[in-house]
Parts: structure tokens; sequence; C-alpha cells
């Protein structure tokens, strides 16, 4: 038997209307609250009950399956109990044939030798509409309970169905038990210890809390967010394949590390974020709010925290990474569509309130936005990955009401032709070729970077410093690799609030040249010497470069150990742009005066232009503390893309050989 596509339950007026909000004709989201809300799932042990209103009605309604009620078949049985809000309510339950019939709140459908018997048992009554649906309707009682019951067998069977049980109970509190009990399902917590690096020398090392890939489970973890309870011995993990796990006894050994299973059956969950030591998690049909009602360590209420977000079956239809600013309201990505958007959301950075009554757009035009970032100022950052009208990796510390260049997601009439652009590029395949979430550096435990902005590319498996510059108010910067290469794709991280550390989780699902499905490892601060780029500053002389330790002033000034190469792309529908030099570009010099991308209607004259331009260094010079070089370079100007590469030494003679890929917009006076 099935239900006609439609609400389950009629509208204040006893229609069964969809009254949702249409884009380019097609409704979306949930029905109106004033109709119908979803509020969530109880769990009693194997027991499952649902919790939603209709109307000022609460209701509450279990389903289950008895197998060999007759020789023939089993029967189906939903249990409604109603809270009313003094109005009379009616709910589906199947369509039914042109040939049924109803008898004492009996419908009885005929299939030949077998029939489909409907049977209502307690408050309320079956009607068979005008158009062969089978509808239970409530007086608007007080309390209404009611039990619903579906079978279909032999019709020489079919009698035993007139002596089906009714409600146990009478008054309030007809689920009640199985509200209040929350028996627990997945058992002790499962030992998994971590394992410490072995590197004696390096200023961050990498340490790794082991996956327990083999579970009683069989569940697969694909680790997909992360965050800290307030102890920070304690963690949450979520895996993309719907599960949310709960980590203990994380310390500077990891040794005593376990894994507890919290909850399941979620939707793709791409996002985690615990507040007030409540886990909240993002899937692609709402956020979920967890409760734990009775502290035994499973999570027995799946709130609906909101649910009001559009879920498509695109394929780029997922919501990614959960972030929270310094008033309490949520965040996150939606994904776009290869082609035009489906609905208003395709794209876009969503906010979601703090107590979670209401959601709104604050920005678009995004294709694959797997990951964001929350800054100390509530900056709001967030990445994109190569593909149609974005032609390499990119983040972006974004602006309400920004676009962001993937025009299929654009909600304008006329096209735009240009975009708020990004704090950078980063050329694919290498160093990304899939981008992941930033996070912002918390405390001062983990070296000189307090307050400042990483980047996790999911695809290459790396973590980056991320070098940021800002110009007359407008972000660019440029990034530099950490010598980490992670068990998995990372793209969450998390500060752990008690050891400074960053955490990160990661995952194998779309491309990636990741050697796990799933990976949950620390990057931890020695206190031992560290030598990389720590800043990046674009002037009109050239571009400076500050490290964390002095430099070797002869090395430095060695103009054979630098190398600077710069080249645009091209912003199109098509899939990912080429390298173009910036010396043979037929619009060069509308480029450099907007100083911003490419844009599709600027011409590229031949195959010719593809490649590098390598850029003039005249003098490499060291400040007074030997710790920032002036890169002098005389033709300096806006660039899509520049790589810088050292290949120096430290004041302590350590070799110094790194990369920085960066964009620039505008160059500072000085």
């Amino acid at each position: 038997f099935t239900t006609p596509a439609g609400p389950g339950w009629a509208d204040a007026d006893g229609n069964f209307s969809d009254h949702r909000p249409v884009f380019k004709g097609k409704p979306y989201g949930p029905l109106p609250r004033e109709h119908a809300k979803w509020k969530g799932i109880y769990l009693d042990g194997d027991t499952a009950v649902l919790s939603y209103t209709v109307g000022k009605a609460s209701v509450l309604e279990r389903n289950s399956f008895t197998p060999n009620f007759t020789p023939s078949a089993g029967v189906f049985r939903r249990e409604i109990e109603i809270a009313s809000g003094g109005e009379p309510l009616a709910t589906t339950i199947c369509q039914a044939t042109k040939e049924s019939t109803i008898s004492r709140n009996r419908i009885l459908m005929p299939h030949g030798d077998e029939v489909t018997v409907i049977a209502l048992r307690g408050d309320g009554h079956l009607e068979l509409t005008a158009n062969n649906t089978v509808i239970v309707k409530f007086s608007g009682a007080e309390h209404s309970m009611a039990i619903v019951y579906a079978w279909r067998g032999l019709a020489s069977e079919a009698k035993a169905t007139e002596t089906l049980p009714g409600k146990t109970r009478t008054g309030p509190g007809f689920l009640a038990d199985s509200v209040s009990k929350h028996r627990p399902r997945w058992g002790a917590p499962i030992p998994s210890p971590g394992k410490l690096s072995t590197d004696t020398n390096g200023a961050y090392v990498m340490d790794t809390l082991t996956v327990p890939e083999k579970n009683p489970f069989n569940s697969w973890i694909r680790c997909s967010g992360l965050d800290f309870f307030s102890s920070g011995t304690r963690a949450a993990v979520c895996s993309v394949s719907g599960d949310v796990w709960l980590l203990d006894n994380i310390d500077d050994k990891l040794d005593r590390v376990t894994w507890k299973r919290y909850a399941t059956g979620l939707f793709q969950p791409l996002g985690l974020k615990i507040v007030d030591d409540k886990v909240y998690v993002l899937g692609r049909d709402q956020i979920t709010r967890l409760h734990d009602l009775n502290n035994d360590g499973e999570a027995d209420f799946y709130e609906n925290f909101n649910n009001d977000v559009a879920a498509f079956q695109e394929y780029h239809e997922f919501a990614l990474d959960l972030q929270v600013d310094s008033h309490g309201d949520f965040y996150f990505a939606k994904g776009g569509n290869l082609g035009d958007a489906k609905h208003p959301h395709n794209g876009c950075i969503i906010k979601v309130s703090k107590d979670g009554s209401k959601l709104e757009v604050v920005a678009n035009g995004l294709r694959a936005p797997n990951g964001m970032g929350m800054g100390p100022h509530d900056e709001i950052s967030v990445s994109d990955n190569q593909g149609n009208w974005v032609p390499a990796s990119r983040f972006s510390i974004i602006k309400p009401g920004g676009f962001y260049g993937h025009v299929n997601n654009a909600y304008k009439t006329p096209k735009p032709t240009s975009y708020d652009n990004p704090v950078c590029w980063i050329p694919h395949p290498y160093p990304d070729n899939s981008s992941g979430g930033q996070v912002w550096v918390k405390g001062d435990k983990w070296g000189p970077f307090k307050g400042e902005m990483l980047f996790m590319s999911y695809g290459q498996c790396l973590l980056f410093k991320v070098l940021l510059d800002k110009v007359d108010g407008e972000y660019q910067g440029g990034v530099a690799r950490f010598p980490f290469k992670f068990d998995s794709g990372v793209m969450r991280a998390r500060f752990n609030p008690k050891d400074g550390q960053l955490y990160l989780a990661g995952l194998s699902v779309w491309q990636s040249n990741a050697a796990k499905q799933g990976a949950v490892q620390r990057v931890r601060y020695t206190g031992k010497p560290l030598n990389m780029p720590a800043k990046l500053h674009a002037t009109k002389q050239g571009v400076e470069l500050t490290f964390t330790s002095p430099l070797d002033e002869k090395s430095v000034a060695d103009l054979a150990n630098w190398n600077v190469e710069e080249w645009n792309y091209k912003w199109s529908n098509d899939y990912g742009s080429p390298e173009f030099k910036p010396s043979l570009l037929s619009n060069r010099e509308e480029f450099e005066k907007a100083g911003t991308a490419i844009q599709a209607k600027f011409s590229v004259p031949d195959k010719e232009a593809k490649g590098h331009d390598k850029v003039e260094v005249t003098s490499a010079k060291l400040s007074a503390d030997k710790k920032t070089v002036l890169l002098t370079m005389p033709n300096i100007h806006p660039v899509m893309q520049m790589k810088i590469t050292g290949n120096i030494r430290a004041a302590d003679g350590t070799p110094i050989k790194q990369d920085v890929w960066n964009s620039i917009w505008k160059l500072a006076a000085k």
C-alpha cells in the first residue's frame, strides 16, 4: 500500500493541500509550520517514536510490523497519540482501489485471491474519500489515541483482522512509556588506542586517533565532522554514512581512547558542532540536535533544530560544514548544481538563528563548497572546488549579499559579469584539487599563529597556513604548506579547549588520494624551532614575506634562490581553466585596471597564451629583525595566481625550501 504524494495531514481548512514555497514551479522545503512541523524521533531500544505537530496539536506516532499474523502475511501497525489544540484533524493512510468497501472502521481492498485490510481501533473513524484515499478523522478532543492496521494476505484469512487488538490503556500517555524509557542500543564503548608521532625533531608532529574500522555494527566510519565537549577529553565525530560517535579519554598519550556509537540513521551528515555540550549535526535534510535524556552515552531524542533548507536529489545537493558565530547563530554551505539552480538554496551560505526558528541566505554563487570557517571576529570563510565557473580551487571570506562566481546559482537576471574575489586561488591539481574547510588558531598553545587562519585540502590530504593580506578593506593573500600528509581527505578541524592542539577529521568519498576511508588526527606543537612563512603583503614595490624565525641574510640576498611565476585563469562555464600568461592576454590592461578576475566576455588570443610568466625579482632584502624579506618586483601588478619559491636558510643554517601560492587584487602603497 502507498500514500498519495502530498501532505500526510490536512490543514486547518481540512484540505490536503501543499502550501510549501515554490521556485520555478516546484515546491521545496517543509510544510508551513502553522500546517505541520516535524519535531524529531525518540528512541527506546529498537523502538522509535515520531514526534510532530499538526496545527496546534502535538502528535506522537509509533510504527511496527508483526510477521505471521496469519499464515500468509504479517500486519503493519501505526499507533497515533494526539494532544489536540481543539481542532478536528485528518491524516491519510493509503490509496485505495475502486472496488474498496468500508464497514465498521474496516476497509477491504480486493486484489484477486488477496485482499488489503485497513482497520482502525480506538478514537477517530475511517473514511474513504471520493478520490479513493483512505483517511482517519479525529474529532479534536483533548486527547485522542488510535491504532491503524494494514494487512494484505489471502482473502480466506481476512476474517482474522476483525479481532485485531485495540489500545491497551485509556487517557493520556498511550506512547509515554516509549518516550520515557530510553533503553540503550549500542552497548559498551570500543577501546581504540591512538598512536603518537615518532618524529622527534619537528615543531609540529602528527598523532593519530585510531578509527575502529572493525566494529560490531559493520559501520563504515568516514569522518565528516568533529567537535569537542567543554572537558576537552571528549569529542563527537560524525560519519557521512549516518553515524555520530563519541570519543572519550582524549589526552596526551591517546592510549585509553574509546569510541561509542551515539546516534545513527542521519542523512549524509557533513558537519557537526557542539554548543553548551549539546551535539548539533548537519545533514542534507536538517540540523539535528541530539539529546541524551538519561545520560547513558547514547542519543535518545533526535530533535529537528531546523529543516527549512531545501533537499532535492541533485548530486551536488550536499549540506556542508557547520559553524557558529559569537552570537550563537549557525552557518553552513549548500551545494550547487551542474545546471541552473533548482531551488533558492543551491550554492548558498545559509544562516540559521540561534533558536533554530529562522533560516536565511547570506551569500550565493558557490558550486561545491566542501568547507567553511569562522574567525575570531565572526569572519565567515568558505572554499569551493574546481568545475564549471570555478577555474581552480579557491577560498573566500564572504560578504553578506556577495556573489562568488558560480553563475548557475546567481539568482540574478541578467546573469552577473563579475564576482567577489576569493582570498586566493590555488592551482589544480596540486597543491589542491578539492578544497576542505578552514579553521582559525585559538589560544597560545599551538605555536606562533594565534588568531590566524588555516586551510585544508581534502583532495591532497594537506594542511596550509593562510598568509592573509588585507589592502583597502579587501582580503587577498596566499597559502604555505605544512609538512604533513594525512591518512584521509582532511576537511573539518577544531582546536581542543583543553590541550589547545589541532584535531582534524577526514574521509575519502569523492576524488582524493587518501590512503584510508576515514581518519581523525592531531597536529601537535612541540615547541621546537619553526621555519616557515607566516605573513604576506603585496605592495607597489613587491611582495613582503615574513617568516617565523630569523633568516640567513646571504642566502636570502642571492636571487638565484628565488623563483616567482604568475598566471591567470579564465572564468567560464568550462570545467576548470587552462593557465594563461598575463603578458599575452589581450585584456591585460583592462584586467590590471579592474584588479579583479578575468571575465568570460574577455578574450584569450590563442593557445600560445597558455603558460606562466616569470616575474623579475631585482632584489631580496631582509628587515632589521631578519624575519621579513622584501622581494622587489618592478613590474608587479594584480594577478589571479602567483607562485613564490624560496630555497634559503634560517639564521641557524636550517634549509628552508617553501612554495607560496597567492593572489593579488590590490597593491598597498607600502
